[in-house]
């Protein structure tokens, strides 16, 4: 690969990502949510027991400490989201998925999904979102060893 193709892509992965977010989190506000309140209630969402730790949260989300308790207190005061002490951890806590939240989640995952089928996988071929995988996978891999 040319350093030029290198660049270009580079170029077009922080441009696409970037329109993508900002319109994904455009289509959420009428729901009252940001895409960091979406992607926080939806790991929320998909963890063993809707409960993750504070610290794997903020790694998940690349978050600092402050901004993710920052962001998890404004889910907290809609009912969406709760705090707990970690037992085994006195200096350590879990946020976990209220009920309330997933009644107000479930829905604007389904709405959510449409949105990203309409502005990414329509866009993508079955092939293409296989190499993408790969691709991404290998740069997660690359950064988490950073």
């Amino acid at each position: 690969m040319t350093e030029a193709t290198k660049l270009t892509a580079w170029r077009l992965f922080i441009e696409n990502s970037a329109r993508i977010q900002t319109e994904l989190d455009r289509r959420l506000r009428p729901d009252g949510l940001c895409l960091s309140d979406y992607q926080v209630l939806l790991l929320l969402y998909d963890a063993p027991g809707r409960r993750l730790r504070m610290n794997d949260l903020g790694h998940r989300m690349v978050f600092s400490a402050s901004r993710l308790s920052y962001q998890v207190a404004a889910l907290c005061k809609r009912g969406w989201v709760r705090r707990e002490s970690a037992p085994e951890d006195r200096r350590g806590s879990y946020a976990v998925l209220t009920a309330e939240g997933v009644a107000a989640f479930e829905p604007v995952a389904r709405k959510h999904r449409a949105d990203v089928d309409e502005l990414f996988f329509s866009a993508v071929s079955d092939d293409d979102a296989s190499a993408l995988a790969g691709t991404m996978r290998a740069l997660a891999d690359h950064l988490e060893k950073m």
